[in-house]
């Protein structure tokens, strides 16, 4: 009987972090509404929301805690719960980086430097990645786990375009015979676009980061970490 209710508490966990992965991916792709759309009001109910995630994950580091000093796991499932310690954390910083996305929302002047559609499509791909590692982690399936971080080289090649397309924009906009405030709008646009490029890359990241942890949990590979 104790046995099956510490399995239990195990099923119970990795049941907590993926829906708290489902709840990140529902924030992120409501920052990129925000983005698409220019909606402040979304945006700024984005704050609200990340508290939602953060208590989310306060439960689920008090039950890695209670586990591991209660139960003296070992192996695999001392690997599952180090594991989704660390997930919790990509997690969090994920949900920070949706709410970023809302505060660039209010800069709708910005993307006229870069395609828009381009830059929603890059944020798509990272929702993807996102995606893919919480379905790694629920199914356990760590072949998939490395199709995620395979993907990475992709999403790193659509950060470098867009990145290039923005100074593209910038030595054209420098042939212009600007006024001083002209300048610095312009100066602004270009550091609010390449804020947003950043952060979807680091979803990626995390993306990458929480696949790692999947494999090392599964299979005890540490190659990914």
């Amino acid at each position: 009987m104790v046995r099956e209710s510490y399995q239990q508490q195990l099923e119970g966990l990795i049941e907590a972090v993926s829906r708290m992965g489902e709840e990140t991916v529902r924030g992120l792709r409501m920052g990129l509404q925000a983005l698409r759309d220019h909606d402040r009001e979304l945006a700024e109910g984005l704050d609200a929301w990340d508290d939602t995630v953060d208590g989310l994950a306060l439960d689920i580091e008090k039950q890695c805690t209670d586990l591991l000093a209660l139960q003296q796991p070992v192996a695999i499932d001392l690997r599952l719960i180090l594991s989704a310690f660390k997930i919790v954390t990509d997690l969090e910083r994920v949900a920070d980086l949706a709410v970023n996305l809302g505060e660039y929302a209010m800069a709708s002047e910005a993307f006229v430097l870069v395609p828009k559609a381009e830059l929603l499509a890059l944020g798509e791909y990272a929702c993807r990645m996102l995606e893919g590692s919480l379905q790694a982690f629920r199914e356990r399936d760590p072949d998939r786990a490395k199709e995620v971080i395979y993907q990475d080289k992709e999403m790193d090649q659509r950060c470098w375009d867009l990145r290039t397309e923005l100074l593209t924009q910038i030595i054209r906009s420098a042939r212009q015979t600007l006024s001083p405030e002209e300048a610095r709008e312009i100066a602004g646009n270009v550091i609010t676009v390449l804020w947003s490029i950043r952060d979807l890359e680091r979803v990626g990241d995390h993306a990458v980061n929480i696949s790692a942890r999947t494999i090392y949990w599964l299979t005890a590979n540490p190659e990914f970490i």
